[in-house]
């Protein structure tokens, strides 16, 4: 199993690559082992029998890069909600109604009574930061950075909820 992982990276790294992966902040190890455990759930699983391994392959890097690109839309979209009045950390360009100010006080509160790691990364998100860099600025690993970052805005979205705060999809 390791000579086949091995024999296909560069393949595997050459078709992320004509994909753009870098494009969208997304990171080539995060990508590549995704495709890794995909290969190897196939090739053990029960009904492994691969009649085409090239066009499976391709299917696979296809869809671990789609589901990626998804996930950081559903991300985009999930914190651009409330428009540039909402990020509580950049100056208000006064545009903002009084409900808006109401709301991006609540926010705010609701963030900083967040665990101080989930604030973190919820706060430099909202200025602007991708997961990546806010990985880097931490010295996390990145999927730490990701994993605190969606815990802190389900419990943000969970507090917001109790205090009759709801984001629709």
């Amino acid at each position: 199993m390791e000579k086949i992982i091995r024999d296909l990276s560069p393949y595997l790294a050459s078709t992320l690559g004509s994909l753009g992966y870098w494009r969208h902040g997304l990171d080539k190890d995060d990508l590549l082992q995704e495709i890794y455990i995909r290969i190897w759930k196939s090739l053990k699983g029960p009904n492994h029998n691969v009649h085409y391994f090239n066009a499976y392959l391709r299917k696979i890097v296809y869809s671990v890069f789609i589901n990626e690109i998804n996930r950081l839309n559903r991300e985009k979209d999930a914190l651009e909600t409330g428009g540039p009045c909402l990020s509580p950390y950049e100056g208000s360009s006064g545009l903002c109604s009084t409900e808006d100010g109401i709301l991006r006080e609540v926010l705010v509160a609701t963030i900083d009574s967040l665990k101080e790691s989930k604030q973190r990364v919820l706060k430099l998100r909202l200025q602007g930061f991708t997961l990546d860099e806010i990985a880097r600025l931490n010295r996390w690993p990145y999927r730490k950075t990701c994993s605190i970052f969606y815990r802190g805005l389900k419990e943000l979205k969970r507090k917001l909820g109790e205090k009759g705060i709801h984001y629709e999809d």
